[in-house]
């Protein structure tokens, strides 16, 4: 792998990767499986390495030396270690000394260590679990981005979301966690929910697990509380909103490789796994977009999600792809 790549990959995981730079590294992912490998490989390392805390905060200058220290101790010690945990050190000792070389070279003056502003995205194909400094868990769903400053403000904890995450919420009644998104602002204190506001779509969901969440709707319809089990649909189109009591276990299972439908257009069906795979999916038939139905994905290939989808309803399929653009593009058609 390029150096290069590598540290294109470090800045994304921490949030300083420039938009051109991020189209370079999504040219590369999408290049050939190998990569996609890669790729994972170093955001396992990355997740089980990083600190819970801003990496302005990191003594870089005594982070390298104890890299150093722990490699020169590793070779003392090689002969007495098995082959293959020599191999999974190497796996580990390289991602984290270019992380160090990264921090080296991009550390902050003393004057803007006090205060850092985070930004996580989820690359698509792909989610990511975040630990946030006051104990809250953060799963970002494919495409998705997260953003906040450190340390939070003494009165909340606020954040920002593009795109679908779910929120399991340290309690803190005295200051509660804040999820912004372009169209409403969800306050919550200790609890579990999801959110999904991806831009392109035109419906934005809260759905409620555990606890009480309240969204505001930012002055057009007024502030909804809402309880377990319950989920509040906006609709951008119609500015209107509207809440249901549903199974709100099934949502969150996407962190877990598990798509459930209940009920929902063959059109959402396919936007959601167009998302999980990252690939292009266009329905040709308007009629057929609308139509309903009940399925559950569980670890399933993309072509396994296509054909039981094709047994099940009155469809076909085909794939279409250009060279310059590897992302797959699937055509669905209404069968004759």
């Amino acid at each position: 792998m390029e150096r290069n790549i590598e540290i294109l990959i470090v800045k994304l995981f921490d949030g300083t990767i420039s938009a051109k730079e991020e189209e370079q590294l999504k040219k590369w992912y999408n290049e050939n499986r190998a990569n996609k490998s890669v790729f994972v490989k170093m955001k396992s390392v990355w997740d089980a390495a990083r600190p819970a805390f801003s990496f302005r905060a990191v003594s870089t200058d005594q982070g390298e030396a104890n890299v150093w220290k722990k490699i020169r101790r590793r070779r003392r010690n090689r002969m007495a270690f098995p082959i293959w945990w020599q191999r999974i050190s190497a796996v580990i000792a390289v991602p984290l000394l270019l992380l160090s070389v990264y921090l080296f070279f991009s550390r902050p003056a003393a004057k803007d260590a006090a205060c850092s502003y985070q930004e996580i995205k989820a690359f698509p194909g792909t989610y990511s679990r975040i630990s946030l400094p006051d104990g809250s868990t953060v799963w970002l769903n494919s495409g998705s981005k997260l953003s906040y400053t450190l340390p939070f403000v003494k009165d909340a904890r606020e954040t920002s979301l593009t795109g679908e995450a779910f929120f399991e919420v340290e309690a803190d009644r005295m200051h509660p966690f804040v999820v912004r998104t372009e169209d409403m602002s969800i306050n919550a204190t200790g609890t579990r929910f999801n959110v999904e506001a991806y831009p392109s779509d035109t419906l934005c969901t809260v759905t409620l697990e555990q606890g009480k969440v309240s969204v505001d709707l930012l002055h057009r319809e007024g502030i909804r509380e809402m309880k377990a089990g319950g989920q509040f649909v906006w609709n951008k189109n119609t500015e209107k909103g509207s809440t249901q009591q549903i199974d709100a276990l099934s949502y969150g299972k996407w962190r877990e490789g598990i798509l459930i439908f209940h009920d929902e257009s063959l059109e959402n069906i396919f936007k959601r796994v167009a998302r999980t795979h990252n690939v292009d999916i266009c329905i040709k038939d308007p009629a057929l977009a609308k139509q309903r139905y009940h399925a559950t994905f569980e670890q399933e290939s993309l072509n396994e999600i296509l054909e039981l989808l094709r047994i099940s309803a009155p469809i076909r399929y085909d794939f279409k792809g250009e060279r310059r653009n590897p992302k797959k593009v699937i055509n669905v058609y209404r069968t004759d």
